[in-house]
């Protein structure tokens, strides 16, 4: 099975990086510095050129069981090259489509296309900071199980019950339904036993059910925030995805401030709800005179990484609660550690991940098939569900007759309408779909997870 990204941009260096060791790996892109960038620090093959060109996806000799990754740019080109890549038979397209324009209806969408998906990182991002909202406090949040399961990040205080107890004590302390999967102290990752002892300052990776996690959210916060007004920096898609969302399902006042006036009119024509001021999000008096130190949270999601660090530390200065920014270029990320930022938002990233979950979760092996993959505190964990297809090493067995590899954890059984916050006397059966956590890498199958016999 090949893997042919189309796009050398930071989601395909991404994509390159996380699957060229166990993919046979096609990379095109028009740009031949950087085709030569990538083809000189991965073992891939890769094509300048254009992927809307037919004797170029030709030459690829694209089969039904390859995989098509339509990543650049442009909207267009991802349309016309996932069309281009479906007459050619490929079964699994998957094409990157942002405009609010194009996505009125996403299903017809893509059936019209015949791809097997449209992915838009504008909208994931969308949800995912809706997803924030509803627990400002949590600084990371990721969902299984169909949104029924969510990992919520926080970090732990003095003033937490949680604080100073092993985890033992901490599942008793909230009878057994969420567990902590990943703990990080300083630069330190540990994927945590019965044993092992919280501090304040830790941030700590908690799993459960949304109202289940309630409780361990109002514990650690004490004083936990309802956001009740989002002021948004910025008129773009994402804003238009986040509000759309948001007007739907909570009865939260929003105002945005956009300088481009067609962009507010749309706004304020589709979400006559939502208070839109056209002007500079720039401008710190116009800030000032909007109002911004009283809102509960803002969101600066202009299309621009400085301004919009720059925007979210002046909110900083201004005693906001809840700050969430948005950043394009992931390789940033790792220098604004040192800025406080509250919770960062990289639409990019949050693509390049859904694009490596879908194509490791095509690769079904005897055993199990990976539904779902996140990859967590800097790349460090991955956090994955598989579903269990046939009877194997890991079925059958109470849990705690199971020696698993280090650092590796079974979080959660989904088991028809029931979840199971797993205990050393549950036991995993076929047809079960089954959460585990760990820092090992280039995880394809269950099995992986169990330390064979000496």
């Amino acid at each position: 099975m090949k893997i042919v990204v189309c796009g050398a941009g930071e989601v395909g260096r991404a994509i390159c990086e996380s699957l060229w060791e166990s993919n046979d790996l096609v990379l095109i892109d028009t740009d031949e510095d950087r085709v030569n960038d990538l083809y000189s620090t991965y073992d891939i093959q890769a094509i300048v050129g254009s992927a809307t060109s037919i004797n170029i996806l030709r030459e690829i000799d694209l089969s039904e069981e390859d995989v098509f990754l339509a990543v650049t740019s442009s909207d267009e080109t991802n349309i016309i090259a996932s069309i281009l890549a479906s007459e050619l038979g490929v079964s699994h397209v998957y094409g990157r489509v942002r405009s609010t324009e194009y996505l009125e209806d996403m299903d017809f969408m893509q059936d019209a296309l015949g791809v097997s998906r449209i992915v838009n990182p504008e909208m994931d991002a969308a949800v995912l900071i809706s997803k924030i909202l509803a627990f400002p406090a949590a600084e990371s949040m990721e969902s299984f199980s169909n949104n029924q399961i969510r990992i919520i990040e926080l970090t732990v205080t003095e003033e937490s019950s949680a604080c100073n107890k092993n985890l033992i004590e901490f599942t008793r302390l909230f009878e057994g339904r969420m567990l902590i999967c990943a703990v990080q102290r300083g630069e330190y990752v540990f994927i945590p036993n019965g044993n092992f002892e919280i501090h304040a300052g830790d941030k700590i990776h908690v799993t459960g059910k949304r109202e289940d996690l309630k409780l361990v959210y109002q514990d650690m916060t004490r004083d936990p925030m309802n956001i009740r007004s989002l002021m948004i920096l910025g008129g773009g898609d994402l804003t238009y995805y986040l509000v759309e969302r948001l007007t739907k399902q909570t009865s939260m006042y929003i105002k945005v401030i956009e300088e481009d006036v067609e962009v507010g009119q749309k706004l304020a024509l589709d979400f006559p709800g939502v208070d839109v001021v056209y002007g500079d999000a720039k401008d710190p008096l116009l800030l000032d005179a909007e109002g911004l130190e009283s809102f509960d949270a803002v969101a600066a999601l202009q299309n621009n990484d400085e301004e919009n660090i720059i925007l979210s530390s002046f909110a900083q200065d201004r005693a906001v609660p809840k700050i969430i920014t948005r950043v394009d270029r992931p390789i940033i990320l790792k220098h604004l550690t040192h800025l406080g930022l509250d919770t960062i938002i990289t639409p990019k990233q949050l693509l390049a991940e859904k694009m490596i979950r879908l194509s490791r979760s095509l690769k079904a092996t005897t055993h199990s098939s990976m539904i779902r993959l996140y990859q967590m505190v800097d790349d460090q964990v991955e956090a994955m569900e598989f579903h269990i297809l046939n009877e194997s090493s890991i079925t059958g067995k109470l849990l705690k007759d199971i020696k698993l590899i280090p650092s590796s954890l079974i979080i959660g059984i989904h088991r028809g309408d029931d979840y199971i916050i797993p205990n050393g006397s549950d036991s995993i059966q076929v047809g079960d779909d089954v959460s585990v956590i760990t820092t090992h890498k280039n995880i394809k199958d269950i099995t992986q997870f169990v330390q064979e016999e000496k």
